[in-house]
């Protein structure tokens, strides 16, 4: 049974300009230990997935359109804003992309952990600084009785990422949501990051979701990978196939566009073509046509549906329709 499973969720946002479709019938889900990674490019509805699982968008500019998210057959979408402060940080808990805002800046580090341990879990608040200067330690903290009792600006960028951890993890969650935690570090320190979210999974079981843009950061830690472009899921699959066989022009061309170590100063990296849609307006059709080099008269016209490809591999695209491969435009790898 899914830990989590979000099913076919659509959200959108009232601007002056009018409604933006941010995500549309986004489905997945993530069974319990599992990392999953959510790629994309800038503005395709990565963000914006992850904090709807936690209700975090602001009302009433966000609204819900339709779908469910069951976190332990609960719809989390049904619960109220007082039920929502249980699941936040005690069953789902989430490490934001920058840390310096995201760390109240007038309190302690350590406060900021004994205060989810004393709402969540009921401590005393002795019981509390004990578990929090732990928790320092265990994500690689020096000295965690002294840090304890420090502000965030004496902390790192990269201290300041492992406290963001720590206090994510203090109550032992389920669920664990990263959104882009390592675009603010240096590269030592995201591998350092990396390999420290790998272990505490090992340690904890808990579920990920990774948020990023990284590809690099995918195949380092993800099981299995979910790409979005205009707030749809266009692929699906482990992260073999994603890399190795993969099925979507927009999936092939953010491959592309990525350096890699055998390249040499005269190669050229390939960008994908064009910009996304306004969401504000989306396509009828297929939202990667107009930058499609493969792109067929029906794309235009009708949305394809994300199908199995076998091996639960899911693609949504009109190329390996039946009829499409047996005109010779079927396209994988």
């Amino acid at each position: 049974m899914a830990l989590l499973e979000v099913r076919d969720l659509s959200v959108s946002f009232h601007t002056y300009a009018g409604e933006v479709q941010a995500v549309r019938g986004v489905s997945f889900t993530v069974s319990k230990g599992e990392t999953i990674g959510i790629v994309g490019e800038s503005g395709c509805g990565k963000s914006v997935t992850a904090q709807s699982i936690m209700k975090l968008l602001p009302e009433p500019l966000v609204n819900y359109k339709h779908g469910q998210i069951l976190f332990n057959d609960q719809d989390l979408l049904q619960k109220e804003e007082k039920a929502m402060q249980q699941v936040r940080g005690n069953d789902i808990g989430m490490i934001f992309q920058d840390p310096m805002t995201s760390l109240n800046p007038t309190m302690h580090v350590g406060d900021q952990i004994v205060e989810g341990l004393v709402k969540h879990q009921g401590l005393s608040h002795r019981d509390a600084h004990e578990r929090a200067v732990e928790a320092l330690r265990l994500v690689g903290i020096s000295q965690p009785d002294e840090r304890v009792r420090q502000y965030p600006h004496e902390f790192s960028g990269g201290m300041r990422q492992r406290a963001m951890i720590a206090i994510a993890l203090a109550c032992r969650p389920k669920l664990l949501l990263a959104d882009e935690p390592t675009t603010a570090l240096d590269v030592t320190i995201q591998a350092q990051i990396l390999e420290l979210m790998k272990k505490l999974q090992a340690q904890t079981g808990t579920a990920i979701i990774l948020i990023t843009h990284d590809l690099g950061v995918v195949a380092d830690i993800c099981d299995r990978v979910v790409v979005m472009y205009a707030g749809e899921v266009v692929e699906m699959g482990t992260v073999d196939q994603i890399f190795y066989t993969s099925k979507h022009p927009y999936t092939s061309g953010l491959l592309a566009s990525v350096p890699r170590l055998n390249m040499n100063r005269h190669d050229s990296l390939h960008p994908i073509m064009g910009t996304p849609p306004d969401l504000l307006h989306p396509p009828v059709g297929c939202s990667f046509f107009a930058r499609c080099s493969y792109a067929m008269e029906v794309c235009r016209v009708h949305k394809p549906l994300l199908e199995d490809q076998g091996d639960h591999q899911y693609t949504a695209c009109w190329l390996h329709h039946p009829l499409a491969q047996q005109t010779g435009t079927d396209r994988s790898g």
